[in-house]
């Protein structure tokens, strides 16, 4: 069994999480011994990924493992985004109760990003990346929300391809927010799985993988979740042995911005090992 290294989830920067409070989670995470971050073009409408970039300039860059995605383009930047994410920060921290209704407005059409699989799309996406970042590359590049229904993905491939003879990436794979073993087998038949890393929640799923995708690197998402929703694993603990012992789990990413959440999944995980 290898327990998988915790990582540290960035979707909520820029989002319910000020700039300042997520500078100081992503320090308090690099000093508890975390090295592996994960962000996404997407994440805090398109500014969660430039935090991350001023958080890395104080670090060795070889020292990290750093994901991000594209494929989901957030809204454009503008007045009316920064203010509506103020007040909602403020509402939030005045009346944590509105957080539903905070996502209902955040999911909102005004807000509402665009998703594509168009290789050029991509490639600007990637390029705005490594800017906000501060990069030259990154260690894996996901397809963000990858479904089988998805048009021009062998052109994608192709692309990833092209990015990791560049040095670009390190890495390349794809988001499986769906059914993890229906993602699994489309991309087998399609020659796409060899060489990729799948990110996806943890599940049932997950836990019970046929033995033909034991060998696949998988990023494991969403822990918390998961144990809400049942009762046979009984702590995150038992969850990271269990990860470990049904999948070749490469990190188990959660987002960790208080300073107990964070100790107490360090803790959790020290003991597991």
């Amino acid at each position: 069994m290898t327990v998988p290294p915790l990582g540290f989830g960035t979707a909520a920067i820029m989002g319910r999480v000020s700039r300042r409070r997520g500078l100081a989670a992503l320090e308090r995470a690099h000093a508890a011994g975390i090295r592996h971050f994960d962000t996404a073009r997407s994440y805090g409408w398109g500014e969660a990924e430039r935090v991350v970039g001023a958080f890395l300039r104080g670090h060795a860059r070889d020292d990290i493992r750093l994901v991000t995605k594209c494929g989901i383009v957030p809204v454009r930047r503008s007045a009316m985004l920064r203010a509506a994410k103020t007040m909602g920060r403020l509402a939030l921290s005045l009346a944590p109760g509105l957080r539903a209704r905070g996502r209902r407005i955040a999911t909102g059409s005004g807000f509402r990003p665009t998703y594509t699989a168009d290789p050029a799309a991509l490639a600007a996406s990637l390029r705005t990346s490594l800017g906000e970042l501060g990069v030259s590359y990154v260690d894996v590049l996901l397809l963000h929300n990858f479904s089988p229904a998805m048009a021009r993905l062998e052109e994608v491939a192709a692309w990833f391809a092209e990015l990791k003879r560049s040095g670009v990436i390190r890495q390349h794979g794809f988001s499986v927010e769906g059914d993890l073993n229906e993602g699994l087998s489309f991309l087998a038949r399609q020659n796409l799985l060899a060489g990729s890393v799948i990110q996806a929640p943890v599940s049932e799923a997950m836990l019970n993988l046929a033995k033909e995708w034991r060998d696949v690197p998988i990023i494991a998402h969403s822990p918390f979740e998961f144990l809400r929703g049942q009762s046979r694993i009984a702590s995150f603990a038992d969850l990271l042995r269990t990860v470990g012992e049904t999948c070749r789990c490469e990190a188990l990413v959660c987002s960790m911005f208080s300073p107990d959440h964070l100790a107490a999944n360090v803790e959790a995980w020290r003991k597991s090992r």
